[in-house]
């Protein structure tokens, strides 16, 4: 009673001090006097600022509430929020390995929270800042599978196209250029994606995709003259090398 009191009045620390030493003296009371205990300390650690103690006190809570309890979803997702709090200054001090690591283990410990795509989202920004593009790249393929909904998918996409083109996957990142372009309405980006695109597949010596993208490409931009011009060159450049006089 003591605890749920000066969590109610605001005195955190004392909340939480009290709430442990229920937990501790009494380790064998009732389930439900544990429980809400614990749920104290969660609340009032969360409320400092204290994210690591409340990942713990939740972790707590939730191993002694029952499955089908309606409460459930409410600490988990607190859950979540107490992991993702840990990452942020992590990630505002540029300690990216570190704040990466925080986002990503909510979908061990909380799989089902409703922060987990932002949290992997910015778990493959903070890789893509590190210029770990096999790890960013495992991140976002699973992101865009695992949420194909998300109003994200546009942006993982880009990011997609910039961690292959970094690692050297010259044709997975002229594929994601391409998709770029399908997904985007600003023309401009699209132009810029489809001469990307096109580009790669040549260093790629992937002919065959190049010619396509750049055929795509001057009859969706016949203007302005000067680049249509261009890449017709590139156009016959490929017909010429791939011997198709006609």
């Amino acid at each position: 009673a003591a605890a749920d009191l000066l969590y109610e009045l605001k005195d955190y620390p004392l909340a939480v001090k009290t709430g442990r030493q229920l937990i501790e003296q009494y380790p064998n009371s009732e389930q439900k006097l544990v429980r809400s205990a614990w749920l104290v300390v969660a609340h009032a650690s969360f409320d400092q600022a204290n994210f690591q103690e409340a990942e713990t006190a939740y972790i707590s809570v939730l191993k002694l509430t029952a499955e089908k309890d309606e409460s459930r979803e409410k600490l988990t997702e607190n859950l979540a929020a107490s992991i993702y709090k840990q990452g942020e200054p992590e990630k505002k001090l540029e300690k990216h390995r570190e704040a990466a690591n925080h986002f990503l283990r909510i979908a061990t410990v909380a799989p089902g929270a409703k922060i987990r795509p932002t949290a992997e989202y910015d778990a493959a920004a903070s890789l893509i800042t590190l210029k770990d593009w096999p790890a960013a790249a495992a991140v976002l393929v699973d992101f865009r599978k695992r949420y194909p909904q998300n109003k994200l998918q546009s942006e993982v996409t880009k990011k997609l196209a910039i961690v292959y083109k970094e690692n050297g996957e010259l044709m997975s990142a002229a594929a994601e250029f391409e998709r770029i372009e399908k997904e985007s309405q600003n023309a401009s980006l699209k132009r810029e994606a489809l001469e990307q695109s096109a580009e790669l597949y040549v260093k790629a010596a992937s002919l065959e995709d190049a010619l396509r993208v750049y055929l795509k490409y001057v009859t969706a931009f016949p203007t302005p003259v000067e680049s249509a011009i261009e890449t017709r060159q590139k156009i016959a450049d490929i017909y010429k090398q791939t011997d198709n006089k006609k």
